[in-house]
């Protein structure tokens, strides 16, 4: 792992979903909250692609970066704890204002500037609320090159105004494409995987729960509301 692990329970990203649904359809969504809505979101495409389950957790302001925390596991055939494998999350809102710029351009300045000191493993999550096209795959090799940065970039886009649908892009360091999905039609049929619990340790030291009290943003302060 990147880090020394803060905090030992992760969410499914459907869990994040849901409860972004059921916690906040009266309220204002804090800006933690809606970082980490923006990766279960993301996460359902990468899931679909890679086959492979993440789990999410986001990180309070108070231990600085990353915004949110990821991780995916692959079991061992001895009894010793699965391999995991930790992500750092660095969200970042294009909005109207940014307007001035490219996405190419917005991402090479704000987080991919020769002052910021992310470390080549934090990845870069770029939530897109205002409407911008996507550079050619020849403009985001030629802006984002030119940082001689590493990070993985990910744009997250919504396509549809009435529906959940989005477009997910992957743009460095290797311009992969864009997918196109409903995140929540996604997520479901993904399935509910529990909520994890691990421990750092040589033995085996996890444990999933189906029916986990705990909900993920209850330690940003907010009443978890009952999931039908």
């Amino acid at each position: 792992m990147q880090t020394i692990m803060v905090d030992k329970i992760w969410y499914p990203a459907l869990n994040v979903a849901e409860h972004f649904r059921a916690d906040f359809q009266n309220g204002l969504v804090p800006k933690k909250v809606g970082e980490m809505m923006a990766v279960a979101i993301a996460m359902a495409g990468i899931q679909e692609r890679q086959q492979r389950q993440y789990w999410i957790q986001g990180v309070l302001d108070s231990e600085g970066s990353p915004d949110v925390r990821t991780i995916y596991s692959e079991e061992r055939n001895d009894d010793k704890a699965p391999w995991c494998y930790q992500q750092d999350v660095e969200v970042v809102s294009y909005t109207k204002h940014s307007a001035n710029m490219t996405l190419a351009e917005f991402v090479a300045r704000t987080k991919l500037g020769p002052h910021d000191a992310y470390d080549d493993l934090t990845t870069i999550l770029v939530d897109v609320q205002a409407g911008a096209p996507l550079p050619s795959a020849q403009d985001w090799a030629a802006v984002l090159a030119s940082t001689g940065k590493r990070n993985l970039v990910l744009v997250l886009g919504k396509i549809d105004a009435q529906k959940p649908y989005y477009r997910l892009a992957v743009v460095h360091p290797i311009v992969e494409g864009a997918i196109d999905y409903d995140a929540l039609f996604l997520l479901r049929k993904q399935g509910y995987t529990g909520v994890m619990k691990w421990s750092r340790g040589i033995k085996a030291s996890h444990a999933k729960n189906i029916n986990e009290k705990h909900c993920p943003f209850e330690k940003l302060g907010v009443k978890c509301q009952l999931i039908q």
